[in-house]
C-alpha cells in the first residue's frame, strides 16, 4: 500500500485528518476571503518573465 504524506492547509497550517480533503477543509474553515487573499498573494509571488527567443 503506497504511504500517503499528510496534507496541510497552506492558509492555517493545520494537518488534516487522512479522511479530509483540502477542498472540503478549505470551504469549511475558511471564509472565500482569507482563501481569495492567499490565492492572490501566490499571484503576487510569481514573477512574470518574458518568453526570450
Amino acid at each position: 500500500m503506497a504511504f500517503k504524506p499528510p496534507i496541510e492547509c497552506p492558509i492555517c497550517r493545520d494537518v488534516l485528518e487522512l479522511d479530509r480533503t483540502l477542498e472540503n477543509h478549505l470551504v469549511g474553515a475558511h471564509t472565500h476571503d482569507e482563501v481569495a487573499r492567499y490565492l492572490a498573494s501566490l499571484h503576487d509571488q510569481t514573477e512574470m518573465r518574458p518568453i526570450s527567443d
